[in-house]
């Protein structure tokens, strides 16, 4: 009675799981296969996409991107904004109108003038140099803006690959668990274990399906901000995603760090600030000459011979009142061009370091990848091999080779993790560079080709 109460737990346990439980033992109908169950994770609707493939379209559909290029057609208007003059001024002025008549024909004369006000030489020169500087600067942002995008899909890409190789692994694992569990089922059929053994494998492979519901989280979290970075809607299905391939880093990061500094968009971002700042300070400096008014009219006088008006004025900047505005806007950019320029050096600093930490963590995930393969992965292997053959004839027990399960499950999640982070690091990499790294840079490992 006793025992007939336990594989009535088994099955239910294991019904709930997908593991199989043969019907003679167990009394009752069994739920779907993990086979079943496996499929219901592996499916994913939709053609296979490459990193190429999302990468494209996000340059094509990303809205940030788009709102970028547009705000380059607004910045190309303004240098001829600058080196326009202001509008002309049309003056008309009544002299001498009586105070006891409304007829405007009794008025001594009449004014009609028209004036241009024009800045001192070269000022509007100078004003639209500052303006096209900001051409430059909106066309910075996009390539900015762009290979933080790229940055964000390759970091995406490697979550929901990783998430996904992990429900496969998982389900590997239920698959082993369920033959661990049929064996053990045939041993406490015979007496050979207690009733805790035949129930182990059902708790490990409830824990196996609380991970699995965990990585299928990650994995749609993934999904959605690629998603979103295409400019799809957020719960759009992706298809089956391609692996990534183990890989050796080959260049050094002095030759990496060079890059960085020639084509790092935001390093090019602080010179073009720099060129502003210091076209700014010409500007400024520029206002130390006079501006013109030139004014010519026609003067009508109805009892009197008419005349023609015309008028020159020109300003004094020097002026001891008004000089002090002028010293302090060009001490202003005097400075902005030094803080530029500060700006610069840190940023540069912060490029060598970014450069060699994401070089030094490709290194390191390459390195664990290696390791795990050709090391790890086939010690982890023989050993629960021959540790399941010592379960089936009573000379391990059953806690040392859920153990030894768990070791190759770890192992071959680290083994894809050591991947992702590979690819990860890549993309941080590049991200620091600032540009697609050489084909050279990236070497497929022999082994890794060979699969």
């Amino acid at each position: 009675m006793e025992r007939r109460r336990v594989w009535g737990m088994v099955a239910m346990a294991t019904a709930v799981l997908g593991v199989n439980v043969p019907q003679a033992i167990a009394g009752q109908a069994v739920a779907s296969t993990p086979s079943q169950h496996a499929q219901e994770y592996r499916h994913y609707d939709g053609p296979q996409v490459t990193l190429q493939d999302l990468l494209q379209e996000a340059v094509n559909k990303n809205p940030d991107l788009i709102a970028l290029r547009e705000q380059i057609a607004v910045a190309r208007q303004r240098p001829a904004q600058e080196r326009s003059l202001n509008p002309p001024m049309a003056e008309a002025t009544i002299w001498q109108w009586p105070i006891n008549t409304l007829n405007p024909a009794n008025t001594n004369m009449y004014m009609l003038m028209v004036g241009q006000d024009i800045p001192g030489r070269g000022k509007r020169d100078l004003r639209a140099a500052v303006a096209e500087k900001g051409i430059a600067l909106a066309e910075n942002d996009v390539a900015i803006r762009a290979r933080q995008i790229v940055n964000e899909i390759k970091q995406a890409y490697a979550s929901l690959f990783i998430a996904r190789k992990a429900i496969d692994v998982h389900l590997g694992s239920v698959e082993l668990l369920r033959q661990i569990a049929d064996v053990s089922q045939a041993k406490y059929t015979t007496g050979r274990i207690s009733q805790q053994d035949v129930l182990k494998p059902v708790v490990e492979l409830s824990k196996l399906h609380k991970d699995i519901i965990l990585f299928d989280e990650q994995a749609n979290i993934a999904t959605a901000r690629l998603n979103v970075l295409l400019d799809r809607p957020p719960e759009t299905p992706i298809g089956p995603v391609v692996d990534p391939r183990e890989e050796t880093l080959m260049p050094a990061t002095a030759d990496l760090q060079r890059m960085a500094l020639d084509h790092q968009p935001e390093l090019v971002r602080a010179r073009l600030e720099i060129e502003r700042a210091e076209a700014e300070l010409a500007s400024a400096k520029q206002e130390y000459k006079p501006d013109f008014t030139i004014q010519g009219g026609y003067l009508v006088m109805p009892n009197q011979t008419d005349a023609l008006l015309a008028r020159v004025g020109i300003t004094w900047p020097r002026a001891p009142w008004s000089r002090g505005k002028i010293d302090a806007r060009v001490a202003e950019q005097s400075a902005t061009v030094e803080a530029a320029k500060a700006r610069r050096r840190a940023m540069e600093n912060s490029l060598r370091l970014a450069v060699q930490e994401a070089f030094v963590r490709a290194k390191s995930a390459q390195n664990r990848a290696a390791l795990l393969r050709t090391t790890i992965l086939p010690q982890s292997q023989q050993t629960l091999d021959v540790s399941r053959v010592g379960y089936q004839t009573d000379r391990v027990d059953f806690q040392a080779l859920i153990d030894n399960e768990r070791v190759l499950l770890d192992s071959q999640l680290d083994y894809f993790r050591a991947l992702s982070d590979f690819e990860q690091a890549m993309a941080d990499l590049e991200r620091a560079v600032g540009t697609d790294l050489p084909a050279t840079t990236r070497v497929v490992a022999a082994a890794s080709e060979a699969k």
